[in-house]
């Protein structure tokens, strides 16, 4: 188990974050250069089978769900992805989602494809929702930019992004995810069902949002 020093060294180096980004962004970098498996421009250029007969069912053929439970995968990141269908194939990611459908799924991916499958959705443009509950952004936008001082809650977007496009290979984008998903896992989080972040800092953020809190921010993050 990770002391509460060590979460709190995180923490700390989350609220750095602007400081830092740049060395994340060039280790990411260097984490794709060393990742086999297609180029960005030649996953445009074809569309993996399994994506035709399994994925888009529940995240559309580019990446953008149609239900608001399943997420939006257009423009996440390739490193990202291919770590999270890792963690459902050997039950690292345990959220209830996970277990009940992603567990399945991602077991029918063949090893060699699962770049593959990353490469094509990072390589797909993203969309930007529109507000599901408008009148939660303003409060969403002040959590996920400013954080809240009282609660000791970086800004989400010390770690995402302002604009929510995220820091690879660590932090997913979150730029127009829909909200109900957000939430969900942001619960998931809180209540430790969800364990696969890297050390628990976003267990450590969630557990400090109430359930409104997390309505609001998740709202905000649907309109990037």
């Amino acid at each position: 188990m990770i002391k509460r020093s060590a979460i709190a060294a995180a923490l700390g180096l989350i609220v750095l974050a602007g400081n830092a980004g740049a060395a994340t962004t060039q280790g990411a970098k260097a984490a794709a250069t060393t990742t086999p498996g297609a180029s960005a421009a030649t996953a445009a250029a074809h569309v993996p089978s399994l994506v035709t007969t399994t994925c888009s069912a529940c995240h559309g053929p580019a990446g953008v769900s149609f239900v608001p439970t399943f997420p939006n995968l257009a423009g996440q990141g390739a490193p990202y992805l291919i770590k999270q269908i890792n963690d459902f194939r050997n039950h690292t990611r345990a959220d209830p989602q996970a277990k009940s459908i992603m567990w399945a799924m991602a077991a029918a991916i063949p090893a060699n494809k699962i770049t593959e499958i990353a490469d094509y959705f990072a390589s797909q443009k993203g969309a930007p929702g529109a507000p599901e509950n408008p009148q939660l952004v303003a409060a969403g936008r002040a959590i996920y930019l400013g954080g809240v001082t009282a609660k000791a809650l970086p800004a989400c977007a010390a770690c995402h992004g302002s604009s929510g496009l995220g820091v690879e290979p660590l932090f997913p984008r979150l730029a127009g995810q829909h909200q109900a998903y957000v939430v969900s896992q942001l619960q998931y989080f809180k209540a430790k069902q969800r364990t696969n972040d890297p050390l628990q800092i976003m267990q450590t953020v969630a557990g400090k949002l109430s359930a409104k809190e997390m309505q609001e921010v998740a709202a905000f993050i649907r309109t990037l």
